[in-house]
């Protein structure tokens, strides 16, 4: 190969690191299957060693049908990331049309990858959470793992591989959600989604990508620093500690001033209704004259109010009236049980006239039971002489007992008005000592309302004052673990500045001698920090100069000995995320100039997948390789990802 020109002569050389002989995670193949068999093969895609390009066939130069877009560059790069542990291949769109699309629902993905040296093939199946039929099978020939069964391992005990391979090395990190970092966390910064746009160093991750549990970016920069080899044990620790005090610092500095403000609107408001004089103190540790104890002040204003209301009840006839009122209904229900006494008697002599009208030899029937019953003309003889007389005493009766009814209604209608008019009484009565009341159950109410805001009040003051005291020790706590952490930033100054030497080279590789730019580490994490006139508003620069350059920055870093970066990485179209032509080619002309520097193609220590819809310089793009490992071609199906459209 080549001699390298990346690096100026004035300068320290960068070589790679001999005991960094291949990147501890690399990917030789994908295949893509229409069932579960080895002949059922819709795509074969080898891969290499140091720069790999999927691109598109380009459109002819008097216009014709779109070929690069749609053809499946993205679902590509996110089966390598499926193999390698995520939960989901696309979107959930594209996992139900894929397997919806005829010929495609037993799909299957194969991945053959070489992890710390050992060969793995990884079978994941193109359907929605089928997790359960992953599987991986420790072998160098993809085929095995479709004919070999009996030596399948579950998918996860991959990922475990991966996990440790990628990470033994370095100190157990704990992110600040709690729980320690792992191997999706850092697949995330090695394969960022296309929808991210490359707009921020550590931002990976878009959420309409479907792509699974993410960090927020604070944490993604810590990540990055952490991968970099740019936090130690102790810094871990240390940082842990940190972060806490911060959290305990920061809620105490809330809870202080959000107190402070509660005091400082309360109190003069609170003096007032409780007609306190202006220089009235709150009392504390240290009373003066003006001190009072806002709380007893409403406690005995609340007992005082107590004290009238039981006056007013006392004094009013209420109970009085409630009596009355009960003899007069009393008397009323009296009456209506003469009423009903009146009208039974009424009705008893009304039966007995009509009875005795209907057969008046009934009264001297010698015998009622046949067959001794008399005659018609024994009856007819024995009619009652007497028949008008006992009739006149029937009604006569029954006059009497209509004149007792109608005397006891006008009883009971006199009692029933009696009752009313104590009833108006009382309800008058009730309604006056309701009314009283209700004026002093509300200044009971607002007294009431006043004690519990004195009582809070107080508390508040002391809660503030005793915060207040733990907040300037936290304040000390923390000045005191930011010094330490710097001290031992320090330490590691000068791995920093290898980094940042490297990340420098190449954006001066990029736009120019003069270009500047470095690295640095801060309590927010790892980050690039361009030199400003290389990044102005411009996209194009920014996406060139805070993430693509920054990633191949890290990847070239642990080239040469510097971190733990598996020294895999994959970009997703990055032309497209409105970077200029130029400035994109120099992107695969720095990559290629990074592997020109091994003596051979075996050597290469690391590799670069990167999918592209422009082309590549010319010394690159030969669709027969070595760098162009696959072509494909939206004009046709044959030419599309799945040699479909779905």
């Amino acid at each position: 190969m080549p001699t390298s020109t990346l690096f100026p002569l004035d300068r320290e050389t960068l070589k790679p690191a001999k005991n960094r002989r291949e990147p501890d995670l690399m990917l030789r193949r994908v295949v893509i299957l229409s069932i579960l068999d080895s002949k059922a093969v819709i795509r074969n895609i080898p891969f290499r060693r140091g720069l790999n390009i999927i691109k598109t066939k380009q459109m002819k130069a008097q216009g014709g049908p779109v070929a690069g877009h749609s053809v499946g560059k993205t679902l590509l790069m996110r089966m390598i990331r499926y193999t390698l542990g995520e939960p989901y291949f696309g979107t959930e769109e594209t996992q139900h049309n894929l397997a919806s699309t005829p010929g495609l629902e037993a799909a299957h993905v194969v991945a053959h990858w070489t992890v710390a040296g050992n060969d793995w093939a990884v079978v994941r199946p193109l359907r929605m959470d089928e997790s359960s039929e992953s599987y991986c099978v420790q072998c160098n020939q993809w085929q095995q793992a479709i004919d070999a069964p009996e030596q399948k391992l579950p998918h996860r005990y991959f990922v475990e591989t991966v996990n440790a391979a990628v990470l033994t090395d370095l100190p157990t990190f704990t992110l600040p959600r709690g729980r320690d970092a792992k191997w999706l966390d850092v697949l995330a910064w090695l394969s960022r989604d296309y929808q991210c746009g490359y707009r921020k160093a550590n931002e990976w991750r878009h959420e309409d990508a479907h792509s699974g549990p993410t960090l927020d970016r604070d944490e993604n920069s810590l990540i990055m620093q952490w991968l970099m080899g740019m936090m130690s044990a102790d810094e871990v620790a240390l940082r842990l500690k940190h972060t806490d005090l911060l959290k305990q610092r920061a809620e105490q500095k809330r809870t202080v001033d959000r107190e402070q403000k509660k005091l400082e609107t309360l109190w003069e408001s609170l003096r007032e209704r409780l007609e306190l004089t202006e220089d009235a103190e709150i009392e504390d540790d240290q009373p003066s004259l003006a001190s009072i104890t806002p709380a007893k002040v409403v406690t005995d204003k609340v007992a005082s109010l107590r004290r009238l209301r039981k006056e007013r009840i006392d004094q009013s006839k209420v109970s009085e009236l409630e009596s009355a009122h009960t003899a007069a209904l009393q008397q009323v229900t009296d009456a209506e049980g003469a009423i009903g006494e009146c009208r039974g008697t009424i009705t008893l002599l009304k039966r007995q006239i009509a009875e005795y009208e209907a057969d008046p030899t009934k009264p001297y029937a010698r015998c009622q039971a046949d067959p001794c019953w008399m005659s018609e003309r024994a009856k007819k003889a024995a009619r009652d002489p007497a028949k008008d007389e006992h009739l006149a005493d029937f009604r006569t009766q029954l006059d009497t007992a209509d004149q007792q009814l109608k005397e006891a209604q006008r009883e009971k209608r006199m009692l029933v008005k009696v009752a009313e008019n104590a009833n108006q009484q009382l309800e008058t009565e009730k309604k006056r000592l309701a009314d009283e009341l209700t004026g002093i159950d509300q200044s009971i109410g607002q007294w009431q309302g006043m004690e519990k805001e004195a009582s809070s009040f107080q508390s508040l003051a002391s809660s503030a004052n005793r915060i207040t005291k733990k907040l300037k020790k936290a304040d000390r706590d923390y000045d005191e673990s930011l010094k330490t952490l710097d001290d031992l930033r320090k330490k590691d100054r000068r791995k920093l500045n290898r980094l940042s030497e490297v990340y420098e080279q190449i954006l001066q590789k990029i736009f120019g001698a003069k270009a500047s730019g470095k690295l640095q580490v801060d309590g927010n994490g790892l980050t690039p920090v361009p030199d400003k006139r290389l990044a102005p508003s411009g996209a194009a620069l920014s996406v060139m100069t805070t993430v693509l350059a920054f990633d191949v920055s890290c990847l070239a870093a642990s080239v040469y000995g510097h971190g733990q970066h598996p020294r895999f990485l994959t970009h997703d179209s990055p032309r497209e995320g409105d970077m200029e032509g130029p400035l994109f080619r120099r992107l695969f002309e720095i990559v290629h100039e990074l592997e020109s520097q091994f003596t051979d193609t075996e050597s290469v220590s690391f590799q670069y997948i990167v999918t592209t819809t422009s082309e590549p310089p010319k010394d690159l793009a030969n669709p027969q390789g070595p760098y162009v490992v696959e072509t494909l071609d939206a004009t046709g199906q044959d030419g599309r990802l799945m040699r479909r459209v779905f």
